[in-house]
């Protein structure tokens, strides 16, 4: 109960355009598209690689976090959790302008920090399922997803645990676009006792994230009657050419039901980089039965 109150007080201000809210069709301080540019003719035309560069870090935002050991609950077992997560992304990069806070002060924000309440119940077989909602704080931005992971070996003595989860969130709350993350996470762990009283449980993650995002149609000129050809979508970014690589480390404390969680993620072979510039923090307090 305690995680639901903490989540539902979070997400109350939601009603509100905050911050991080955003608009496809916003303009820099020359009045120029930060987005979009105009032609010889008039017209406008979509800035496709600034948008796939939002799109990107956006989706790492919003890309379900792994937050637990290989291990799962087993068949009777059933955890609820409050997440908190902090992403650092390239703020100062005019693509970030597109938000409320950029518009406002022309630059975005560095950290965008998000909030996830965390529902999973294990199943027989070394099944797990879960069921999560994700907010996106100082927005009006909401990601329910779902999730399902599957041990392929656990509970040996000296041979550490190893799973697959599958899983996808998608982005609500933004009338420009959609926004969908998918991913494969193989994780790796090994979970140990401490004096009788603590089980910790290292785990490594290689994950794999798939980014699929549309536009919807993007008016540049908003305030000018009677030109729908001046109109534009950008070039969908679909889950075949977006593959992304997240490499995650993590300690999760279990303390009789009492689970405390701490993991940081980094984004892997992007933009001619082995890692960055997208990364983040997050730790989890919950209860496992």
């Amino acid at each position: 109960m305690t995680a639901v109150a903490w989540f539902a007080l979070g997400a109350a201000t939601v009603a509100r355009a905050g911050d991080n809210d955003f608009r496809l069709n916003a303009t820099g301080s020359d009045n120029a598209g930060l987005l979009f540019q105009s032609t010889a003719d008039g017209r406008f035309e979509p800035l496709d690689g600034e948008w796939r560069s939002l799109v990107t870090q956006l989706g790492y935002v919003f890309s379900p976090k792994l937050m637990s050991p290989a291990e799962t609950l087993g068949h009777a077992g059933f955890s609820v959790g409050a997440i908190w997560s902090g992403t650092f992304v390239s703020g100062d990069k005019a693509f970030w302008q597109v938000t409320e806070r950029g518009q406002r002060t022309g630059r975005g924000a560095k950290l965008l920090q998000t909030l996830q309440l965390d529902v999973r119940k294990g199943l027989p077989f070394s099944f797990e399922i879960g069921a999560n909602v994700m907010w996106l704080v100082d927005s009006q931005l909401l990601a329910p997803g779902l999730d399902v992971r599957w041990a392929l070996q656990e509970g040996y003595r000296y041979i550490p645990d190893l799973a697959v989860r599958g899983s996808v969130n998608q982005m609500v709350g933004n009338r420009d676009m959609r926004l969908t993350t998918a991913g494969v996470d193989v994780v790796l762990s090994k979970s140990f006792g401490v004096l009788g009283v603590l089980n910790l449980a290292p785990y490594a993650s290689w994950s794999f994230l798939f980014i699929a995002a549309n536009s919807r149609v993007i008016d540049p000129t908003p305030t000018t009657e009677n030109d729908p050809d001046k109109n534009f979508i950008f070039r969908s970014v679909r889950p075949g050419t977006s593959l992304n690589h997240k490499l995650t480390l993590g300690l999760r404390t279990l303390y009789a039901m009492l689970n405390i969680s701490i993991q940081g993620e980094i984004q892997a072979f992007s933009e001619d980089r082995t890692f960055g510039p997208v990364g983040a923090l997050t730790t989890k307090l919950g209860l496992d039965f």
